[in-house]
């Protein structure tokens, strides 16, 4: 091992929970900080950000997640998926990162673990950082970002001119979404509560929509390209407002409206010019990261925080996350940008 010197009775901070439930099931605890095998790195985390997908974990939801995560009472007993954060050693087999680079990761397919002042994973899930970016900006991005691309590169993706609408585009998720779309080329109208509309319109949206008071599933407006975020509709629905050759992709954030949109896109696609269905992701790709990376240096991407929470408030934070109220993403600050 490279760069650090970790005795198994050295303590770290970090979010832990034994059983499932609300955000009261969380507590800050003293947990030992991990040593990394040959090809892991560990990475000391200056900030995390909350996904829709943290409350999902936090809750055992799916059911058939728990498969995976644990029947009765979680497996993993940490949480956290987005991070950027600097790495403090790496194992013997590990020849792409060294300690003192900075790095940004997804944790969803490596045992989560962003709550906490380290974090230990393969190295592949890790790629480096955009110097330009602060730790909080790229915290935001791993996740929420990486499935707003991928999902606007879905069944066919879209072309310079398509109209776009994006549904859920004040969360996490959203914002990513019109600003990508709109360095694709694209006409972007954005759909949220009306608290929401002027953020949407800041990030770059040509038009808005407050769905409390406008079905836009049965106005006169044809889409080229539709992602549903707030997965608020049936599939079929949204076909109403698909131009004839239209594409619809869905993030899901249930099994029902995940198979939905499986089946009825398969019909739809199969017996039309249209498309419709899921996005194929693939967390932690790094050429995703890397293109996230071009189009923030550019200007044509910036994250937009909620919040910010220490560690120590993360309950306090997912409360706020599961309130609906937070316009973009929330950060949690581990460390101040720059402190070793």
């Amino acid at each position: 091992m490279v760069g650090f010197s970790v005795a198994s009775e050295h303590t770290m901070r970090a979010i832990v929970r034994h059983r499932y439930g609300s955000a009261d099931v969380l507590e800050l605890a003293q947990i030992d900080i991990p040593v990394p095998g040959d090809d892991e790195v560990l990475v000391r985390v200056h900030a995390a950000s909350l996904n829709t997908a943290d409350l999902d974990n936090l809750r055992g939801i799916p059911m058939a997640a728990r498969a995976a995560l644990g029947l009765f009472r979680p497996r993993n007993g940490r949480m956290g998926l987005d991070l950027a954060g600097t790495v403090q050693a790496v194992g013997a087999k590990v020849d792409r990162l060294q300690p003192g680079d900075e790095v940004w990761a997804d944790m969803i397919a490596w045992r989560y673990g962003s709550f906490a002042e380290y974090v230990c994973a393969p190295e592949r899930v890790f790629a480096l950082k955009p110097a330009a970016m602060s730790f909080e900006e790229a915290a935001t991005m791993p996740h929420s970002a990486v499935l707003a691309l991928q999902g606007l590169r879905g069944k066919g993706g879209i072309n310079p001119g398509d109209k776009v609408l994006v549904n859920g585009a004040g969360g996490c998720v959203g914002p990513f979404a019109v600003q990508i779309a709109k360095s694709f080329g694209a006409e972007v109208t954005g759909v949220d509560s009306a608290e929401k509309l002027d953020l949407i319109r800041s990030v770059g949206a040509d038009h808005v929509i407050d769905y409390t008071r406008e079905d836009f599933t049965r106005g006169g407006q044809r889409y080229d390209f539709v992602l549903d975020i707030a997965g608020s509709r049936s599939v079929l629905r949204y076909r109403r407002v698909l131009s004839p050759s239209g594409r619809f992709v869905l993030i899901a954030h249930s099994l029902a409206a995940y198979f939905q949109a499986f089946i009825l896109g398969a019909w739809v696609s199969m017996t039309s010019h249209q498309r419709m269905g899921n996005p194929s992701w693939h967390p932690s790709r790094r050429e995703d990261l890397d293109l996230l990376g071009r189009l923030f240096e550019t200007g044509q991407l910036k994250p937009v925080i909620d919040s910010r929470f220490p560690l120590s408030e993360v309950p306090d934070a997912l409360r706020r996350l599961e309130s609906g109220r937070a316009r973009g993403k929330i950060v949690i600050t581990v460390t101040e940008d720059g402190e070793t």
